[in-house]
């Protein structure tokens, strides 16, 4: 199939283009009809690549976490799943220059997405109807990583980068260098990047909460070391990370064509893994023990990803009806191996112990893919038009010993239109697109009498389901100062595979999960109503939105108290029993900011203060579990012609909305992040200073959208410094 690809992509090279439109800060690079920043207002949020390389941050997750409406969930620092007006997984598509990441993210809340920030340009958030223009199903929204890997214009001159960064939390450090230049008239690229950050501090009494500890327990002498040493670090949160990427372009009258590859390797602990046990006596006197004999126990997963990607446009203006062809083609492989290891100094006589608790096999994530996709532009002067096409071939596995899931292939093919038209006053976007998925599966089902070492019996799914969504929004500006973005939309989602194909023990989230075949499409139907202010130096937004989703996939765990036989038990190996099921619900909310600048003697001031506020809940009563609660963002930022000041006080509300007895609460904290930016002119070079300090406050902070938030929480203080010498 790979091979039917390649033909099919070098065919197009000869004739066609690839599939962003230029890459320039204000430009949406993903959205298919190329609307600017300054067009589509709200809900789009452009993060400026500065503003990644010079924060301290690990995740993409906690890149976007300060903006209204987006989270993140968090397994650790450098584990970030965005969450998108309360929606995740494979609800919010995560896509690099345009192309939907293919990793195994939502197999699993532990696994990295795969995107390096490395070299970021910008980052573009889109929420609401407008997800529509980017991927399938993205009914919560779309975050598009766009660095400049293959060129769209061609350089004008060589620049060389170094940099590097240590942060204080976790006695980390980052060295980073990229390189640019038109050589020959070919645009060549080349980034590389090697970090290495150790286990994280955490503030005092953040690790255990005073529930989790009986009185008696505390008192002895070994647990009064234990509580000084071991709990002021997070045990296996650290992260080794070394990534590269090379990109090449040719750029001419024509449009422009090139390529690019990147490999990502790291290793990076699991701070949270349950351990499984397939019988557990109520009286079990040597727990104490056992929890010594594991004390020493290195749990990481090692990551290993390849991407390549070719990219080009063919202007066709003057040949025939269509003005120009975008094209797209990626193929990646990403693995993500996880394993125990004993650290030095381990007992040898443990070995028994780990054979009995099935340590020794590791699990091996892997994920294959091939996409292409055309855009083909047949607009005029006064409407944009453009028909997308795009072939995705997707294979999935899981081997070792946490194979929940058996191999799954996935074949996706999509059409769609889009168009838009300014009438002045007014602009109207809309679009409508048709994807066929198909997946073809298997799942084991094991009969109580089955022995462990043995596999049970396969039954075979093929599954094709096709959606049709589409999304309309309408723009109008009422004065000089007012306009107000109305957007609707209709997003049918097929189930991913792991709801669909999951039986078996998922340690990271300490459940026995199950899928189900039967699953029915989702559908999203959505309502964006966004106003926006501007006069002089103030302005002011506004946004509320509700979305009502039938036949709304979670994961639910089971009642407290339910009863299970001791083969049941057995058989779920002593871990929670949680299913994927289906229900009606409904997400609402609203976003506001307000903010003023002031042109100061000096320089500019610029405050602003933001809530946002989400509510999801199941039509037949209760909350969708891990929702985000309200948050207020106090920001200020002072700008003089060489440096930069800004300080961003993030007060979260407490959640105690939880969806059920399993899930818990969270109390509310104050996350203040502080950084300074200077510029200094060296010569024909530029070089960079930033001093950043997040948690400065060092707040004990739990992340309601994460599974492990009482085991796993957000780091303490963090100050760094960073430079990037550019010349």
């Amino acid at each position: 199939m790979k091979n039917y690809y390649l033909a099919l992509m070098v065919s197009a090279l000869l004739t066609l283009n690839i599939y962003a439109d230029d890459v320039e800060e204000v430009v949406v690079t993903s959205a298919l009809t190329s609307q600017n920043a300054s067009d589509l207002k709200d809900p789009l949020h452009v993060v400026d690549g500065d503003d990644v390389a010079t924060g301290g941050i690990q995740s993409l997750g906690e890149t976007v976490d300060e903006l209204l409406g987006v989270h993140a969930a968090d397994f650790g620092a450098a584990v970030g799943q965005p969450v998108v007006r309360g929606m995740s997984g494979s609800r919010v598509r995560i896509l690099e220059n345009g192309v939907v990441v293919r990793d195994v993210g939502t197999l699993g809340p532990d696994h990295i997405n795969d995107v390096n920030l490395l070299n970021t340009q910008q980052i573009e958030v889109v929420k609401g109807p407008s997800a529509l223009l980017y991927a399938n199903g993205g009914a919560g929204g779309v975050i598009n990583v766009v660095d400049n890997s293959i060129a769209k214009t061609d350089f004008t001159k060589r620049t060389i980068s170094v940099g590097a960064e240590t942060q204080s939390v976790n006695n980390g450090e980052a060295k980073n260098f990229s390189y640019e230049n038109n050589v020959s008239g070919f645009n060549v690229t080349f980034a590389a990047s090697d970090s290495l950050f150790e286990n994280y501090e955490l503030p005092g009494g953040a690790l255990y909460p005073e529930e989790h500890h009986d009185e008696e327990h505390s008192d002895s002498e070994g647990d009064e070391e234990h509580d000084e040493s071991s709990l002021k670090f997070l045990e296996n949160s650290d992260v080794e990370n070394t990534y590269t990427k090379f990109g090449v372009s040719k750029v001419g009258d024509w449009g422009y064509v090139g390529l690019s590859y990147s490999d990502n390797e790291g290793v990076m602990g699991v701070p949270f893994h349950v351990e499984a046990h397939g019988e557990h006596d109520e009286d079990h006197v040597d727990s104490e023990d056992e929890h010594d004999e594991h004390e020493g126990e290195r749990i990481f997963s090692q990551i290993d990803s390849t991407k390549f990607d070719i990219k080009g446009s063919f202007n066709t203006d003057g040949y025939s009806f269509v003005n120009k062809v975008d094209f797209s083609f990626r193929d990646s492989s990403y693995s993500h191996l996880e394993g125990h290891a004993e650290e030095e100094g381990h007992d040898e006589d443990h070995s028994e112990s780990e054979e009995e608790h099935g340590h020794e096999e590791p699990t091996l994530f892997q994920t294959d893919a091939t996409e292409l996709g055309l855009i083909f532009d047949v607009g005029s002067d006064d409407v944009t038009r453009k028909f997308v096409v795009n072939v995705a071939d997707q294979d999935s596995s899981i081997i070792g010993e946490e194979a929940f899931m058996q191999p799954v292939s996935t074949k996706e093919t999509t059409m769609g239109y889009f168009s838009a038209r300014d009438f002045g006053t007014y602009r109207l976007d809309y679009g409508i697109r048709y994807d066929d998925i198909s997946r073809s599966g298997s799942v084991s089902h094991h009969d109580e009498d089955h022995a462990e070492d043995e596999e049970g019996e396969l039954e075979y799914y093929n599954q094709d389901l096709s959606t049709l969504s589409y999304a309309i929004n309408f723009d109008q500006d009422f004065s000089q100062n007012l306009s107000v973005n109305l957007g609707l939309s209709s997003f049918e989602r097929a189930p991913d595979v792991v709801e669909l194909f999951m039986n078996g023990p998922h340690l990271a989230t300490g459940r026995f999960e199950m899928g189900n075949s039967n699953l029915d499409t989702e559908t999203s139907n959505n309502v964006d109503l966004t106003f926006n202010y501007q006069k002089d130096n103030m302005y002011a937004t506004f946004a509320y939105y509700q979305n009502s989703v039938s036949n709304y996939i979670y994961l639910k765990d089971e009642e407290h108290g339910e009863d299970h036989d001791s083969e049941g038990e057995e058989e779920h190996e002593g871990l929670m029993h949680a299913e994927f099921v289906q229900e009606d619900a409904s997400l609402e909310g609203y976003e506001f900011e307000v903010g003023s600048t002031y042109q100061l003697a000096n320089g500019t001031l610029d405050l602003s203060f933001g809530r946002d506020v989400v509510e999801g809940t199941l039509d037949a009563g209760g909350f969708i579990p891990r929702m985000a609660p309200s948050r207020n963002f106090y920001s200020a930022s002072y700008s003089e012609s060489d440096y930069t000041f800004s300080a961003v006080l993030k007060d979260v509300a407490d959640h105690d909305n939880v969806a059920e007895e399993n899930e818990m609460m969270t109390e509310g904290y104050k996350m203040l992040n502080l950084k300074l930016v200077k510029d200094y002119q060296i010569g024909k070079a530029n070089l960079r200073l930033a001093a950043f300090a997040n948690n400065a406050l060092d707040q004990v902070a739990r992340n309601s959208t994460s599974f492990v938030k009482d085991a796993v929480p957000l780091p303490g203080r963090n100050v760094g410094l960073s430079f990037r010498l550019t010349y």
